[in-house]
């Protein structure tokens, strides 16, 4: 997965969401608390919620595009 956190607001992370699931056709899930993440996939670092899991792509142009855009919303790239 993609993970993406430190969003301004849950509004702000259903926004990129939303955008994930109709510009790249990639399932994106919003999650309130780390609790909610974790039974998604795991990861050793810390997270701030909001955080958005995002289905990895095949291929790297297509991530990378998804990464670029996350800052439009507030957020930032956390790792895979």
């Amino acid at each position: 997965m993609l993970i993406f956190d430190n969003f301004d607001s849950l509004e702000s992370a259903q926004k990129f969401a939303a955008h994930v699931r109709s510009r790249f056709r990639k399932e994106a899930t919003v999650c309130e608390t780390r609790e909610q993440f974790d039974k998604l996939d795991l990861f050793p670092f810390e997270l701030v919620t909001p955080i958005v899991a995002v289905e990895r792509d095949d291929i790297a142009v297509v991530e990378q595009s998804i990464e670029d855009t996350v800052e439009e919303f507030g957020g930032q790239f956390a790792g895979t």
